[in-house]
């Protein structure tokens, strides 16, 4: 009995965030949404790149998984979420979002470790002034709001397109 309570629980969370995805439409007030939010996004389950049970793992482990990229990105559409940064930045057309050369505020920047050139972090930019960058952004348990961003070698900045 609880197998199959659990096979349908399962059944009818994929079925559910399958149809949220593709009902759901980007939140033109993200600026807002990250305003507001006091804590990471811990939900994983609409996380577009990543497998099932990897969804589910990670919404589990919740607070001991990385949380940035999933926090920014649920601002933008909370039902079409990215779980790693790496993916992001292969692929940001899947989520909505272009490469820029020129950021503005609302635009995404991942960090990228200088020696390695892997992606690692991402933030939201809020505020920007006299060259800083001032951004919203989580760290694992932690949510910031207009922090100065400190480390800015090896930045690439993405804007969302808009449907």
């Amino acid at each position: 009995m609880k197998k199959i309570l659990l096979l349908g629980t399962v059944l009818l969370l994929f079925i559910s965030s399958f149809v949220l995805s593709f009902c759901s439409s980007p939140n033109e007030n993200y600026l807002q949404v990250a305003k507001e939010a006091t804590t990471p996004n811990f939900n994983f389950l609409f996380a577009k790149n990543a497998s099932l049970l990897g969804r589910i793992g990670m919404t589990l482990k919740g607070k001991k998984h990385k949380t940035c990229i999933n926090t920014v990105t649920s601002f933008f559409n909370e039902y079409h979420t990215c779980s790693n940064c790496e993916d992001f930045v292969e692929n940001p057309e899947k989520w909505n979002f272009e490469r820029t050369a020129k950021p503005e505020v609302g635009d995404i920047i991942i960090q990228h470790d200088p020696q390695t050139g892997r992606a690692y972090h991402a933030s939201l930019i809020v505020r920007i002034e006299h060259g800083r960058y001032y951004v919203n952004h989580a760290v694992r348990t932690k949510y910031m709001k207009n922090v100065e961003l400190k480390n800015k070698t090896k930045l690439t900045f993405y804007r969302f397109i808009s449907n």
